[in-house]
């Protein structure tokens, strides 16, 4: 598997911005490298890291307490995805269903990404909320199948950020996106088996009372 390479810094609005999220972390150059190469690769999916980052930190101000340092949390949700430079632009951006040797290549992208985070001295809860988002709170997510109620909180809040800005974001081939609401009483419905209760409700108190969180969350 190559090893990413570390450019210089993003200088677009999508790096401006990245590097305002992630200022206060001592971990900014690369990461911000990293979405970098993501951005370059699909830019899709870097975007989606962006708003998973900026919906984490929002919980984070309701609920610091619960959440605590602030850093891996950002850090965790911004590179949660960065797998997907392993996965072909073409099967990323596809708007057909995809065949099974794509769905395993998208279902690796986990395991594939902690490698690279581990690999390159991330902290072990930020190589975590890599590996196991897409685990569930009763189990059979993957890659693992764990319960998710034996993992990290970080991990736990990211599952939760990561599924709610899936629902509320454009550009997704498979289906149109949701109200920002809508999406929230999803989170709500799922909580306790998809999703933490505790992340969900957390997510859903620092989201709900905002007039349009989709709008928000997706803004450029």
């Amino acid at each position: 598997m190559p090893t990413p390479s570390f450019p210089n810094g993003l200088r677009d609005p999508f790096g401006l911005e990245a590097r305002n999220l992630l200022t206060s972390t001592t971990q900014i150059e690369p990461t911000l490298a990293l979405l970098g190469q993501l951005r370059r690769h699909h830019g899709a999916s870097a975007d989606h890291s962006i708003r998973v980052a900026r919906v984490l930190i929002t919980m984070w101000r309701h609920a610091p307490e619960q959440l605590g340092d602030p850093e891996p949390l950002l850090v965790g949700g911004a590179l949660h995805d960065i797998g997907k430079l392993f996965i072909p632009a073409s099967t990323l951006a596809s708007d057909r269903k995809l065949d099974a040797r794509e769905l395993e290549l998208v279902r690796r992208h986990p395991e594939t990404g902690a490698q690279v985070l581990r690999r390159l001295g991330f902290p072990p809860v930020v190589v975590a909320a890599a590996r196991d988002h897409h685990e569930r709170w009763e189990g059979g997510g993957y890659p693992s199948g764990l319960r998710s109620s034996s993992l990290h909180p970080v991990t736990r809040a990211v599952a939760v950020a990561d599924a709610f800005v899936a629902m509320i974001e454009p550009g997704r081939a498979y289906r149109q996106p949701r109200d920002g609401h809508a999406a929230l009483a999803e989170v709500a419905a799922c909580s306790g088996t998809q999703f933490d209760p505790e992340a969900a409700d957390i997510l859903i108190a620092s989201l709900g009372s905002k007039p349009s969180p989709a709008e928000d969350i997706c803004a450029s």
